[in-house]
């Protein structure tokens, strides 16, 4: 795929901007978004245009080029390049960031892979201070030999962004974490994204999902893969209907489970209570209609669907409840036990039996993420690690210059 350039017109002189690499290395199974791709287009849409430019890198590959093109829409300049571990692409690569004259990278990775070698690739081609954001850290121990070279990544990085409290003990539990260089920064969402859907648009398509008018609507937006959870959810249904009998379930999203959920319902007896719209590139008229979002992940952290449930004023059940996630007990929603059908069904189930609840819940939700988990808010504390990152580097610098000068 030829690169994809953007040029957005500022007020600022290019040259007293800190020229910030955003960088992604999602492979997008079936090209489907998730949480972190939303999260760089936030970043890059909301980091300060007066301080910084912004450019963007990820895969050249077939199922990234929805993402890609997106992507580029809120980047300064944007490339799609091959991030193979041939010599060529590497070439590539620090041949594009030494050209865009690059001050700060920050990746932003599922996993560990690759990122030794962006890593490379960024100090062959001169970058100052590298920051990287694993959204997936590990979950259990690692082998030492793995653990060794991933320890010794940290070490030659200038700090490790987490996004959230959860996802920061979650690494340092398992890897090298340094306090000093280890940031924790809200994943966030735009609140201006959320206005109310029309009533035309939620009736269209609760007549689309053959939902009945007084359901009371309890759903998710996740993609259909084995560590989402969905298996519990769906086998909390005859639980919740038995005790709720309007309650119906609305599944936004698609993947390789999709079938096996299916028959899953349909096993349980619960099938004409359970709704699969489908993968929809804009879930947020899908959440308009939920009464209560549930997301049954057993380890995760800070989920992008969550946080714009919240934002709707949907309040919401999770599995993966730890000190700074978006959830609050009792507040905004409430924590179930992972891998516990039980446990959410008794959640749902307290919530629907009780209106007086669900509105205060609902009202929690939405001022939750209004103070603590805005995308304006991520950039602003983004912008401010990457702007010390440069000063101190330039202390360190000048303090070595100036001990080599007096050995002189």
């Amino acid at each position: 795929m030829p690169p994809l350039m953007q040029n957005t017109n500022t007020t600022t002189k290019q040259s007293e901007r800190i020229r910030v690499l955003l960088f992604s290395n999602s492979s997008l199974k079936g090209g489907l978004e998730g949480g972190m791709e939303m999260h760089l287009k936030l970043l890059a849409r909301h980091l300060n245009r007066e301080q910084f430019e912004v450019f963007g890198i990820c895969k050249d590959a077939d199922p990234v080029r929805k993402f890609a093109k997106s992507f580029s829409q809120e980047c300064d300049h944007f490339a799609a390049l091959p991030t193979g571990y041939q010599l060529s692409s590497l070439s590539k690569l620090v041949k594009q960031i030494r050209d865009w004259r690059i001050q700060v990278m920050h990746m932003h990775n599922g996993a560990y892979l690759g990122q030794n070698f962006v890593l490379l690739a960024a100090r062959l081609a001169g970058v100052r201070s590298v920051y990287v954001t694993e959204h997936l850290p590990p979950e259990n121990t690692i082998p030492v030999v793995k653990r060794a070279v991933r320890d010794t990544f940290t070490r030659l990085i200038d700090g490790v962004v987490c996004v959230s409290e959860k996802n920061y003990h979650s690494r340092s539990q398992f890897l090298y974490t340094p306090a000093a260089r280890t940031f924790v920064v809200n994943n966030g969402i735009d609140m201006d994204d959320f206005k109310p859907i029309p009533k035309q648009q939620l009736a269209q398509i609760r007549h689309q999902q053959n939902i009945p008018d007084d359901a009371q609507i309890l759903g998710t937006a996740v993609r259909f893969e084995p560590e989402k959870g969905l298996t519990y959810l769906i086998d909390a249904m005859p639980s919740i209907h038995a005790a709720c009998p309007r309650a119906h379930l609305l599944l936004v999203g698609d993947g390789s489970l999709r079938g096996a959920l299916e028959q899953q319902a349909n096993s349980l007896g619960v099938r004409d209570y359970v709704h699969f719209a489908g993968f929809q590139a804009d879930p947020r008229p899908y959440l308009g209609l939920l009464d209560l979002f549930v997301l049954p992940v057993p380890f995760g952290s800070a989920s992008i669907a969550l946080l714009e449930a919240m934002a709707m004023g949907i309040p919401s059940i999770i599995s993966f409840g730890g000190k700074g996630e978006a959830v609050v007990p009792g507040e905004s929603g409430y924590w179930a036990e992972p891998h516990s059908s039980a446990s959410i069904a008794q959640h749902v189930t307290q919530i629907f039996q009780d209106p007086k609840l669900q509105r205060s819940l609902s009202e929690g939700a939405y001022r939750r993420i209004q103070e603590h988990f805005s995308a304006q808010q991520a950039a602003q504390k983004l912008g401010a690690i990457y702007r010390d990152g440069l000063h101190n580097h330039g202390q360190r610098m000048g303090s070595v210059a100036s001990i080599t000068a007096h050995n002189l």
